[in-house]
């Protein structure tokens, strides 16, 4: 089933944040000095392979897809080993991220920093300010709604 994946190309990954962040084609094409279509091909072969990298981590750590955006490098689903709502992020940046929702005291946990840098990353991919006097618990949940209310995925 996943016998090939392959992440963007560091041009296609560009041009797919850029379109994500709702730059015209025409704005991206003039200043990588490309065309126009290749702006738009570029951008449907890094989703369909944003796709691909989503649904197959989403397998490998058994989580049931429920909504996917290809255009926003997102996949929420659930996880029944861990009996939680999971995020799937896509990020040129840092790749594949996988957020479990969950309550836990970050004072305690070795991943804290980790987790804080992963989640600033995201949250400026998507330009959204997070403040600076949250757990990443707490950060990871904000970040989530924000982006939920964003794709309209809380009105169902």
């Amino acid at each position: 089933m996943f016998s090939y994946l392959r992440y963007p190309t560091r041009q296609q990954g560009l041009i797919w944040l850029r379109r994500r962040q709702k730059e015209r084609p025409s704005e991206i094409a003039k200043d990588l000095r490309v065309s126009r279509p290749f702006v738009t091909m570029a951008q449907k072969t890094a989703e369909e392979r944003i796709l691909k990298l989503l649904q197959h981590t989403a397998s490998v750590n058994r989580v049931k897809i429920e909504r996917l955006s290809t255009r926003y490098g997102i996949a929420k689903g659930y996880c029944h080993a861990y009996d939680t709502d999971t995020y799937i992020f896509y990020s040129p940046k840092i790749g594949l991220q996988i957020w479990y929702e969950h309550k836990r005291d970050c004072g305690t946990c070795e991943m804290q920093d980790q987790c804080l840098k992963t989640l600033r990353t995201l949250a400026e991919e998507w330009e959204i300010p997070l403040p600076d006097d949250r757990p990443p618990t707490e950060l990871g949940g904000y970040l989530v709604d924000i982006i939920r209310r964003r794709l309209k995925w809380n009105q169902q």
